[in-house]
């Protein structure tokens, strides 16, 4: 990966830091000296340098928690410390472990089967077709666990902006019910509806609120006392709750309490310690605990008998840890609800979680009975969290240097196989939020040497062929795999629920933004020459006065329409700096709506009077062309607007 300046000395003392503590093997982590000197040298790095106020990790062996620590500050202006086990934080994403294991239990007493169709159990029904139109085979609970349900992505209303404005669980997935886009099974596309909609199902056929039905048979059974979904908090957890930091202008802004619609899918607080319960539990295959107290009524020969506490029954949780679907037989896939990857020749499980304020890290080693969790009160841990686990994995579970693939160059003359735009089936395609599928697009081209250069997000990313289809990083482990139409690849398989996919031409940024930077011009430059034209005598012909009346009038609808886009985004969350769009319906949004069908009408009218004006030949030649063109812009607007569904 190209990086800048400032991340490569990151890495580069990370990696220095590695160099001077002494290797150690896996057998070490039951020592509580060396996980703490090592994870103090890896957090006295991090914390300055991603700009994050405080931090926890924890480390589970063998079912139990044999490391912890805070680090940074809960409140900065209280100087409040990181506690685990007392500071709480949001795990975001990582909430949905919940659902899953939810959905695990009503399986395996019978009450759900993971292949039905999903309207069986739902009081209201989803449609049968995609978005294009094309009937499709039903969803199930299988799809919804893997994420292949083939939903697209929507993020307006995920949050809110207040505990008042939260809506229930079940007229959210009514009203909320986004748009097939792919067949199901057949693409993953990580959707936060799809785990809401999970959660529903679950209270749907236990009868029970999904709140209740968690706390019930989860939490309660791992003895996770300070972990609630409650919105706001309760008086008795409120004070533990860690501040999240924005990094703003050089300085920390807290972002107060963030409130979420989605709630089964994001809105979970809990402690470092609680999430670490459920980590060992996992480890454990369902089992909480092996031995209890006796009731003092029980008989003498009872008392201080064994018995097995479990959240799932050991073939469910073995079922639950399983891959489930692969895109590609060579990249690591998804079980029911947790992401596969491979690093250093073993298999890691993991879920990622990011708030707007918080960034948690949840990652275990079956096979090795390891796991770790990890916390950030700031959306830098985003990124710290990868070089942790990567730092965490280097050090005590290194990779065989012989079992390295030497990554190459692709043959020459296949280049153009590979070159091109993509977009993430992540993403939305029927609404307004495809803009932001076309503003960030994938870059795959090949470099001189042979080897593909994948940029996204600012960073730049250097792949080699280590089998045929399959792609190595040149400078890490990563992999990614393409799916061929014709010899031309269509679909980038990566290690992660979510593939990408090769954008049409006609769809992709840069032609969509020359399509409209050149009409922007002309019409810019149309109002200059008319306004020109008013401090002249020159007599004007009044039989052209009606066409330019329509070309003015679209000029000033789109110019007033653009004015009131920048508008709505540039109002933002007073504590959480992100449009306040994404938390509540828009006023402005619908006036933009209403003026973009407004401009559409007008081209439609303008190209009928374009026609008119060719075949009556009114006003010169010049103006007739001059129209002409106009109205190609006028056109070429309402084309981009059609793309970005705000027609």
């Amino acid at each position: 990966m190209r990086k800048s300046r400032r991340q490569q000395i990151l890495t580069g003392l990370i990696v220095l830091f590695l160099l001077i503590v002494p290797k150690v093997q896996g057998a070490d982590l039951d020592s509580v000296s060396e996980l703490e000197a090592f994870f103090d040298g890896i957090f006295s790095i991090q914390l300055p340098a991603y700009n994050i106020p405080g931090a926890e990790i924890a480390v589970v062996k063998n079912g139990e928690i044999v490391f912890s620590k805070g680090y940074g500050f809960a409140d900065l202006e209280k100087q409040i410390p990181m506690i685990p086990g007392t500071t709480l934080h949001r795990p975001g994403s990582n909430t949905k472990l919940l659902v899953w294991i939810s959905v695990m239990q009503l399986m395996e007493q019978g009450r759900l089967d993971l292949y039905t169709d999903i309207n069986n159990y739902l009081d209201f029904s989803i449609p049968s077709k995609t978005a294009s139109g094309k009937e499709v085979p039903p969803i199930t609970l299988h799809h919804l666990m893997t994420h292949t349900a083939g939903f697209e992505d929507e993020v307006a209303l995920i949050m809110v902006s207040g505990a008042d404005s939260i809506r229930s669980l079940g007229q959210y997935v009514r009203e909320q019910l986004p748009a097939r886009i792919f067949t199901p099974g057949s693409v993953m596309a990580y959707s936060n509806y799809g785990t809401t909609l999970a959660a529903y199902i679950v209270e749907q056929v236990s009868g029970q609120p999904f709140v209740e039905y968690v706390e019930e048979n989860i939490l309660q059974p791992l003895k996770m006392g300070s972990t609630t979904f409650a919105q706001p908090l309760p008086e008795n957890l409120i004070s533990r709750l860690s501040e999240g930091y924005r990094y703003q202008d050089g300085k920390f802004v807290p972002g107060g309490f963030e409130y979420v619609q989605s709630y089964p899918a994001g809105a979970l607080t809990s402690s470092t310690l609680d999430m670490s319960r459920l980590i060992a539990a996992l480890l454990n295959l369902g089992l909480v605990e092996a031995s209890v107290e006796s009731n003092e009524q029980e008989n003498e020969e009872e008392v201080g008998s064994l018995q097995e506490v479990r959240i799932l029954q050991e073939a469910t949780a073995s079922i639950m840890l399983k891959q489930q679907f692969a895109g590609h037989p060579e990249i690591p896939g998804m079980t029911y609800g947790l992401i596969e990857a491979n690093y250093n020749g073993q298999r890691i499980l993991s879920h990622g979680g990011d708030t707007l304020l918080f960034s948690t890290g949840l990652y275990f080693l079956p096979e090795e009975n390891v796991g770790i969790y990890v916390v950030y009160n700031s959306l830098g841990g985003s990124i710290a969290r990868n070089v942790l686990i990567e730092s965490f994995m280097d050090r005590y579970f290194p990779l065989n240097a012989s079992e390295q693939a030497l990554p190459r160059p692709i043959i020459i003359g296949t280049e153009d196989n590979y070159s091109g735009l993509y977009h993430s089936s992540r993403a939305n395609f029927t609404g307004i939020e495809a803009l932001l599928r076309i503003l960030q697009p994938i870059k795959v081209s090949v470099t001189p040497e042979g080897y593909l250069a994948v940029q996204t997000a600012g960073d730049t990313t250097y792949y080699g062929e280590v089998a045929p289809g399959l792609f190595q990083e040149l400078d890490g482990q990563g992999r990614i795999a393409f799916s061929f139409d014709g010899g031309k690849a269509t679909m980038i398989h990566l290690p992660w629920p979510g593939v990408w996919l090769r954008t049409p031409w006609q769809e992709s940024f840069p032609f969509l933004a020359s399509l409209l930077g050149v009409a922007v011009l002309f019409m810019l430059g149309t109002i200059l020459g008319w306004i020109r034209t008013l401090f002249q005598n020159k007599q004007r012909s009044r039989s052209f006065t009606i066409p330019k009346l329509f070309g003015l009038v679209f000029i000033l609808l789109f110019f007033t329409t653009v004015v009131l886009l920048i508008d709505m985004l540039n109002t933002t969350h007073p504590t959480l700096g992100v449009p306040l769009l994404v938390f509540e319906p828009s006023s402005t949004l619908k006036a933009i709506l209403l003026l973009t069908k407004v401009l559409a009408g007008l081209g439609v009218l303008m190209f009928a009077t374009t026609i008119y004006v060719l075949i009556t030949k009114k006003g010169s030649l010049w103006q007739r062309l001059h129209y002409v063109l106009l109205t190609l812009s006028s056109l070429s607007v309402t084309l981009v607007l059609w793309q970005v569904n705000l027609l």
